[in-house]
């Protein structure tokens, strides 16, 4: 398999993320390969940890489920991803999942911000921001 950026990854292939200072609860996961999760077409993504064994997270970029989410980063979080700015950088939401889709929650308060280019991603925490760590994926009635 090709290791490539994520923004030209394939569903054949991988992309990496660094993380400089870990993710937020796990200072030593600083490196992650990105696929697409399952064989076919998807939204999903599998980041696997290569640092700590055993470490998995389900991604998705949030407009799958939130087309509404707009979070908004301060300096520090495009100087961490060494960013220009907004059209430099992919978002992504981590998923909890749970045995049904109504179950299933976003961290929304903590998104991945990734250097689509370089591989370079922070986990900000958008404190004050109103949005939660467990956002159902699913529109309850």
């Amino acid at each position: 398999m090709t290791t490539t950026s994520l923004t030209s990854a394939t569903d054949r292939e991988n992309a990496e993320l660094h993380f400089a200072a870990g993710v937020p609860g796990f200072p030593l996961a600083k490196s992650f390969s990105v696929k697409p999760w399952g064989n076919e077409p998807t939204p999903f993504y599998v980041l696997e940890c290569a640092d700590v064994v055993g470490l998995r997270f389900v991604a998705v970029r949030p407009v799958v489920f939130f087309p509404w989410y707009e979070p908004r980063f301060g300096p520090e979080v495009y100087q961490a991803v060494d960013a220009g700015g907004l059209e430099d950088i992919l978002v992504l939401v981590i998923l909890t999942l749970h045995s049904t889709a109504e179950k299933s929650t976003a961290n929304l308060l903590g998104p991945l911000v990734v250097n689509g280019a370089t591989g370079q991603a922070v986990q900000a925490v958008l404190s004050g921001s109103g949005y939660s760590p467990a956002t159902p994926v699913v529109n309850r009635p």
